[in-house]
């Protein structure tokens, strides 16, 4: 564990990225806990690690507790753990529901998971954060079939595989150069921008697409079938790496500049929603990607292309024009609040955005249904996922969205309440 940390953990999220190792028992943990403090301290690595259990634990003739080992209250583990240093957390039941910690990338389990046990504690990894792009989990415990067992009531489909073999990686590289769409000479170009950027640079997207502009303009020229398998393979490739870079260190540099290109090319190029079905690998970034549980018990999914069938409710909702005044509101009160000047055009920008997720039926339904703090998550994951197209119809306000966190949280706010609000008054008696 601590070896797959420094090597392919440590350095992310800008060398913040933290760790959870999951254990079968309290003495587990304990043992862990003592185990990880001998590692760090021979290896001279300058982090630390925190343990959380509940009551005394006695090995040995010595008599632990969370407290005792961590040298501090339990109480303050959760928060002590957002300190730099602490780059570990030993758990043993305590916190594997529940816990929101950004940082934290991923997951080390060594105990039995299954049913909703399993989706809450991997789920704790999916909670977002700038510059975190992926997540990972380790499972020494468990075989493939039963965590797709534990998920596949929660999805329409579990996409898991038991085994990979890295050199599908070139595999993929090939087949992408096969298409004759770039070369790679444009790749390298486009990477020595990448990796000459700033962190600040790599936020506006705006200046790498512009790159892309004539791969992009030979894409267009293609057939429909041909830019279809071309979607498919970058989609294939980006997952692919992003699995196995987090397990092994490529010596190929080649490889993760044609990861970085295609990454953003695949944005360029998405499907056309109207003709084709909402395809979420061309929607968002699949090493952004997060799941959660937004509700207990089994949902069942209707299959194939069609018409969802309401749940509980007459409709999805409309924006009626009593609702136009509270968005204007929204953009009056971001200015005044953030110093911007959004205009009444970007009003109806934000009305669009709106109204896409007020179509959601299932989106509507889980807002309504479910505690304010749980719908939250469900919207906003939906939402967040809907922004990244204002990058093509308004770029002005999706900069300001991802640059600045506290104005993203309080436009998110507002269109919740916004929202929420709507949701319960279209209740069925």
């Amino acid at each position: 564990m601590l070896s797959h940390f420094t090597d392919q953990v440590e350095r992310q999220i800008d060398h913040r990225a933290k760790a959870m190792i999951v254990t079968r028992s309290r003495l587990h943990a304990v043992r862990y806990k003592l185990a990880l403090d001998q590692q760090l301290k021979a290896r001279g690595l300058p982090f630390k690690a925190l343990v959380a259990f509940s009551g005394a634990v006695e090995d040995g003739g010595a008599n632990y507790t969370e407290a005792g080992m961590n040298g501090f209250s339990d109480k303050q583990t959760a928060k002590a753990f957002r300190q730099k240093q602490y780059r570990f957390l030993v758990v043993a039941e305590k916190f594997q529901t529940g816990f929101d910690e950004p940082l934290l990338h991923t997951m080390y389990v060594d105990k039995k998971l299954s049913g909703v046990n399993a989706v809450q504690t991997l789920s704790r990894l999916n909670r977002t954060f700038p510059g975190k792009t992926e997540t990972l989990v380790l499972d020494f415990a468990n075989e493939t079939d039963e965590i797709q067992e534990a998920f596949q009531p929660y999805y329409e489909a579990t996409l898991l595989s038991a085994a990979t073999d890295p050199n599908l990686v070139y595999d993929r590289e090939r087949e992408l150069y096969d298409f004759h769409l770039f070369t790679k000479e444009e790749v390298q170009a486009f990477a020595a921008i990448w990796f000459g950027a700033t962190e600040k640079d790599k936020r506006q997207h705006a200046k790498f697409y512009a790159v892309l502009l004539p791969v992009k303009a030979r894409f267009d020229g293609l057939l429909a079938d041909q830019q279809e398998r071309i979607r498919a393979a970058l989609a294939d490739y980006v997952r692919l790496f992003v699995f196995i870079s987090q397990l092994l260190t490529f010596a190929d540099a080649d490889l993760e500049k044609l990861y970085h290109f295609a990454r953003f090319l695949r944005r360029l190029v998405r499907a056309d929603k109207d003709e084709l079905p909402r395809e979420v690998l061309n929607a968002v970034d699949m090493e952004s990607y997060r799941v959660q549980q937004t509700s207990k018990g089994k949902i069942e999914l209707a299959k194939g292309i069609g018409e969802l069938e309401p749940l509980s409710f007459t409709g999805p909702m409309r924006l009626t024009a009593g609702e136009e005044e509270p968005l204007s509101k929204i953009i009056r009160e971001l200015n005044e609040r953030f110093g911007t000047d959004f205009t009444e055009e970007d009003r109806v920008v934000v009305r669009g955005l709106y109204e896409s997720l007020a179509t959601d039926e299932a989106l509507v339904e889980a807002v309504r249904v479910n505690p304010p703090e749980n719908a939250r998550l469900s919207f906003e994951q939906k939402a967040k996922d809907r922004m990244q197209g204002l990058v093509d119809t308004n770029f002005k306000l999706y900069k300001r969205i991802t640059d600045d966190e506290a104005f993203s949280k309080v436009l998110l706010d507002m269109l919740f309440e916004m929202f929420r609000a709507r949701a319960r008054r279209d209740d069925p008696p």
